[in-house]
């Protein structure tokens, strides 16, 4: 598991206070793909100002949550996305956010190290909202482990913030491990019917149910969640081994 561009990019990030102003901004960009080219239009409308010259928006690239994209300008309009320390803050603070956003920015180094090291972008693009809940619940996680160790460290020496380190990076291996656990019980043809709403008939919802095994067919062909599989898998029945045979 990778976690040095993540590290790199997160080891002087400070908690950013974000006003509603600022909130609505990133929402709006977090909540439409192609978003950016539309917010100066409709912050003109309201301001008549251009994007870049609303206090609003000043605010956010001062903050270093959003960045100018170089060279497209369309009307005189600029457009704007998420920087990585704003895609982090998003994630941290927002459990609403569709499965478009983490695609966009699947190469980012907060995406790539926690989701797209262990998940093809396809898979999570193929979301049904059982297992993307189950993916924002965990990205949330890793931010606020991340964020928590931050904030420890903040004023802490060298030596002490490297060696609390060691204790992050074998919580965020931890999270990916359960959520490949989590997966795997989650999909369990036995789970999936269970948790399957029934008719008034009593019957399982069979397009439900075709949904969910969908799922778990796109999960089974994604060779690198499939290589998390069995990595966690490996270290489960090491660490059986150990207690069980323990004296």
């Amino acid at each position: 598991m990778d976690y040095s561009n993540y590290l790199k990019t997160l080891y002087d990030y400070e908690k950013k206070q974000v006003g509603t102003e600022e909130k609505s901004i990133l929402l709006k960009v977090i909540n439409n793909v192609d978003f950016s080219a539309q917010i100066g239009s409709y912050l003109k409308f309201r301001d008549k100002n251009q994007l870049g010259d609303t206090s609003t928006v000043s605010r956010l690239l001062g903050l270093k949550l959003l960045t100018e994209k170089k060279g497209l300008i369309l009307r005189g309009m600029r457009k704007y996305q998420l920087t990585s320390t704003g895609l982090f803050c998003v994630l941290t603070e927002t459990m609403s956010y569709p499965p478009s956003l983490l695609k966009k920015y699947s190469d980012d180094p907060i995406l790539k190290t926690l989701l797209f090291q262990y998940f093809e972008v396809d898979t999570i693009a193929s979301s049904t909202a059982r297992f993307y809940s189950l993916i924002t619940q965990y990205v949330k996680q890793c931010c606020r482990i991340t964020l928590n160790w931050l904030e420890d460290t903040q004023n802490s020496d060298e030596d002490r913030k490297n060696k609390m380190m060691n204790l992050l990076l074998l919580e965020l291996a931890l999270n990916a491990k359960l959520l490949a656990l989590r997966i795997i019980i989650m999909y369990s043809d036995s789970t999936i019917l269970s948790l399957t709403p029934k008719s008034k008939t009593g019957d399982p919802d069979v397009a439900y149910y075709e949904l969910e095994s969908n799922m778990k067919e796109i999960l089974a062909k994604d060779s690198k969640f499939i290589e998390h599989l069995h990595q966690t898998n490996a270290d489960f029945k090491s660490g059986y081994r150990e207690f069980t045979h323990s004296d």
